[in-house]
Formats: C-alpha cells, sequence, structure tokens
C-alpha cells in the first residue's frame, strides 16, 4: 500500500520532478539528497510512472538506511559512483566519556552541514563512521571535529573498504493485548501506555520511518518503530495466542 504523503513527502516529490526534466530534457544524470526509506518508497511510486529513465539507490554500504537516489536517462544505468558518496571515519580518546548517536549528528550540523547531506552514521570503538556527500570530503578531513570537547582525527575509506557490523539488539518475548501502536511501543521501550500516549500524539513515534499519530494504529510483524531519543524497535515475531488471547510476541529493542 503507498503510504500517506507528509509535508515533507510532497516536498521531497516536487524537488524530485525537477531533477527528472534535467534528466528528460539534458540527458544528465541527477542525485537526490539522502533520504530515509519511507522516502524512497514515495519516490520510487512516482519515478516508476516516468518513462526513459532508470533510477536505483546508493547509500555508501550494505543495507544503509539512508540512501541517494541515482536517476539517469534510460540508456545509462545508474551506477554507486554517480551517488558521489564518501565513506569517512573519525576517532579520538572517547573512552572516558558515554556518546551516541545523536552526540556525532549534532556535532556534524553543529558545523553548518545540512541534514540532507549526511547519510548513515555508525557508532564503533572510540568514534564513528558516517556517510556523506562526496564534496564535504575535503572539509571534514581538514577541519576538526569534537565530541565533548574531545577532537577527532578524520580518516577517508576508498568505496567497499568499510562495512558495518550489525549492531546488537536485545530480545524481549512479551504478550500484548493487540498490535496497537501504544500498547506495542509501551511494551517495547518498557513504559506505560499513559506515558506513551503523549508521545506519540507529539509527533515523536515513527513507523516505518513515517509519523504516526493515532494511538490505535494497527502494527505488523517486521515493523520498525522508532522513539525519537529512545531508540528503535522491530516487531520480529507474532508467534501466537495465549490462552487468555492475548498476542505473544518478539520485538527485538536498538538503542
Amino acid at each position: 500500500m503507498f503510504p500517506k504523503l507528509t509535508t515533507e513527502a510532497r516536498e521531497f516529490l516536487a524537488r524530485l520532478e525537477d531533477k527528472i526534466e534535467i534528466v528528460l530534457e539534458r540527458h544528465q544524470e541527477q542525485v537526490t539528497e539522502f533520504v530515509d526509506p519511507y522516502l524512497r518508497k514515495c519516490a520510487f511510486h512516482y519515478l516508476n510512472k516516468v518513462t526513459d529513465i532508470n533510477f536505483s539507490c546508493f547509500g555508501g554500504v550494505n543495507d544503509a538506511e539512508r540512501q541517494r537516489i541515482v536517476i539517469c536517462p534510460y540508456y545509462l544505468e545508474p551506477q554507486s559512483e554517480m551517488a558521489n558518496l564518501s565513506i569517512i571515519e573519525f576517532k579520538g580518546n572517547l573512552e572516558h566519556i558515554t556518546y551516541s548517536h545523536r552526540d556525532f549528528l549534532g556535532a556534524l550540523l553543529g558545523q553548518g552541514i545540512k541534514r540532507e547531506k549526511i547519510g548513515d552514521i555508525y557508532l564503533i570503538d572510540q568514534g564513528f563512521v558516517v556517510i556523506v556527500s562526496q564534496e564535504l570530503t575535503d572539509f571534514l578531513i581538514y577541519h576538526s571535529l569534537k565530541i565533548k570537547g574531545i577532537p577527532l582525527k578524520a580518516q577517508k575509506y576508498e568505496p567497499g573498504q568499510w562495512q558495518p557490523s550489525k549492531p546488537p539488539g536485545k530480545l524481549i518475548n512479551t504478550t500484548v493485548s493487540s498490535l496497537r501502536l501504544d500498547t506495542i511501543v509501551a511494551s517495547g521501550f518498557g513504559q506505560s501506555r499513559t506515558k506513551v500516549t503523549g508521545y506519540i500524539k507529539g509527533g515523536k513515534v515513527k513507523v516505518n520511518w513515517q509519523v504516526i499519530e493515532d494511538l490505535d494504529y494497527q502494527c505488523q510483524e517486521n515493523d520498525v518503530i522508532s522513539f525519537r531519543g529512545k531508540g528503535r524497535i522491530v516487531i520480529s515475531k507474532v508467534t501466537g495466542e495465549t490462552r487468555k488471547g492475548r498476542l505473544k510476541v518478539t520485538i527485538t529493542r536498538y538503542g
């Protein structure tokens, strides 16, 4: 089912339409900013209706969440190098501080870099690896980046030289009365349904990268649910019902 368009999606599709026009009229390949899976789904729904183009998406590493879409004339095949991506590692003496994905994103944004120029960020020992738009490479290599006052040293990787390891997740085997969003969020993040109600209605919860504010939204197996500031969960399995009619669910929590 095609997702409901948010304001962000409509604005992105308007920019996408401009890029398609350039491809068709000037026969020049075009690349979008980094987009999440929800915006990619919106884009693919639109692009599949356009003739005389080819398109694909690239995120710099396997299974990247945020990717750029490359659009070409029909006689060209999109290639990863057309996405203009760089992989940069930042490391420093961080063993005595706590740090998170948010700290690194904040450090990058603090340099005046726009979010759409930044792909996935991966935590590593003593630092992080980030996928960025290629034109930012020299700036990030030669300008000092700090986390909580600690300077980080940058190193660029060649394409294919680095791949992320799959982050460990915590398995939660539980039972729920239903697959309502508020019920799943409460169970997966260890909070009361009353407490998560305000967060959901406040737009702080996404299902498959789309903000959902309906408490009774019906989740499904394999849905990815993110809770701003608290991480994300995946509904890994729905294995049946208990004698009292409750659903048996396995949830994997990350972050």
